[in-house]
């Protein structure tokens, strides 16, 4: 079988590093129990659930030569409206995905993950969710 792509590798080391947060390692939540590569695997909107997604690879603007990338990626969590404290658990969602990403992720030529946004979305398109997505970007050498 082939080897997958540097950026799927990328992205499945940012994944392996979410599904470290849990209550008993010092986060705020299990939100690393939920950690999916593909939407499709949270098919139950009353469960929580932390997916990541790539959104694009471009040229690196700071690196104008040679093969520089920036990998932009989503870390989307979704929360069950029937709770009663769901728009709170967002908050600790992206604060937990914040905080395992400030260390260092073995990534093999690529600097560390930056986290560019945080964005609450309250019952996105009529969903029984509400939803943190955080933006983040991985500079790597293709």
């Amino acid at each position: 079988m082939a080897e997958p792509a540097p950026t799927w590798t990328l992205l499945a080391n940012v994944a392996q590093r979410l599904s470290d947060i849990r209550v008993e390692r010092g986060y705020r939540t299990d939100i690393g129990d939920a950690v999916v590569l593909e939407p499709a695997q949270h098919p139950d909107d009353s469960v929580e659930g932390l997916t990541l997604v790539a959104l694009a690879i471009q040229r690196d603007a700071n690196q104008p030569q040679g093969r520089h990338r920036v990998l932009s990626a989503l870390a989307e969590a979704t929360v069950p409206v029937s709770l009663v404290d769901a728009h709170a658990r967002c908050h600790a969602i992206a604060a937990d995905v914040e905080a395992a990403l400030t260390d260092r992720i073995p990534l093999s030529g690529a600097l560390p993950v930056q986290i560019e946004d945080i964005v609450f979305l309250d019952r996105p398109e009529g969903l029984p969710v509400v939803a943190v997505q955080i933006a983040l970007s991985i500079h790597y050498r293709a």
